[in-house]
């Protein structure tokens, strides 16, 4: 092997060090402690993510992508792992035939509060419809459920 092909040859161990390394990082929330790092069924094709998973209704969301990730991470306090930044839509399900984002700032507890709920009242929808100034369609959670605190749930059209 000539001059040229080692030349070659260490440019491509560069570079697949450097990917090995950068496989293994994590993002980083505000307060230094490891955030996302998850894989939400997307695949990277040439530096850019596909879409969050989809499920077919919201109880298939919460047993496929929300008990996973509680039980992964208790000490979320948000599905993103992160504090105090607007989070981005996660995931993706369908509710009267309408798709809906859920947002990465939802608190896992209020959706864990929901799937508890909806536990003793399998008849009953956990989700309505609430209405805001711009018409954009969100969802929350019914009243009923107990959770208060409506900013800590993301559930927009999509």
């Amino acid at each position: 092997m000539g001059p040229m092909g080692l030349a070659v040859f260490g440019v491509l161990l560069i570079g697949a060090l450097f990917r090995f390394v950068n496989s293994g990082s994590k993002r980083r929330n505000r307060n230094g402690t490891a955030g996302l790092d998850l894989d939400f069924s997307e695949e990277e094709v040439e530096g850019k993510a596909s879409r969050p998973a989809e499920y077919s209704d919201f109880p298939a969301l919460l047993e496929r992508f929300v008990m996973p990730l509680a039980q992964a991470h208790p000490h979320w306090e948000r599905l993103d792992g992160a504090q105090g930044v607007p989070g981005q839509i996660i995931a993706w399900f369908y509710w009267n035939n309408v798709r809906y984002g859920l947002g990465g700032e939802t608190h896992i507890q209020a959706l864990l509060q929901a799937r508890e709920w909806m536990m003793k009242h399998p008849e009953a929808d956990p989700l309505v419809v609430r209405h805001t100034r711009s018409g954009a369609g969100r969802l929350t959670l019914r009243p009923e459920i107990g959770w208060k605190n409506e900013k800590a749930i993301r559930i927009e059209t999509g």
